[in-house]
């Protein structure tokens, strides 16, 4: 197993931090004064990481060799087809709408189990 990168445990470390802190600040104190800065504050730094992650998974994607790159781009599609007809099943069974906001989660899911170990190569994998 390769050593984690420093930054990347940095960020995980503080979103677990602003996790607890909204925890103890919002729901178990409830005329606390500041919640909706706390709140705020704790989105941003959720977001910043996971922008963090995105831009850290396409650099490094940059290291894959062409067969590699071919590979985990037909597991996405496969991942990526099955999940949105899974969607499209479940929504016509229970009668909801089908909006094209349904794909997204089955696209963010796809690219997760595609692409999500990219961000710890090291090396360029020849």
């Amino acid at each position: 197993m390769t050593k984690a990168n420093r930054l990347s445990v940095a960020m995980f470390c503080l979103i677990l931090i602003s996790i607890g802190t909204v925890m103890i600040f919002i729901y178990w104190r409830d005329g606390y004064a500041y919640s909706s800065e706390m709140v705020l504050g704790c989105l941003g730094v959720f977001f910043l990481s996971i922008l963090y992650f995105v831009v850290l998974t396409i650099w490094k994607m940059r290291l894959l060799n062409k067969y590699e790159l071919k590979e985990r781009t037909g597991t996405f599609l496969k991942w990526f087809a099955g999940l949105s007809v899974m969607n499209l099943l479940f929504s016509y069974f229970t009668a909801s709408d089908i909006t094209g906001y349904e794909f997204f989660t089955s696209f963010g899911l796809a690219v997760g189990i595609a692409f999500s170990d990219v961000m710890f190569l090291k090396k360029k994998s020849y």
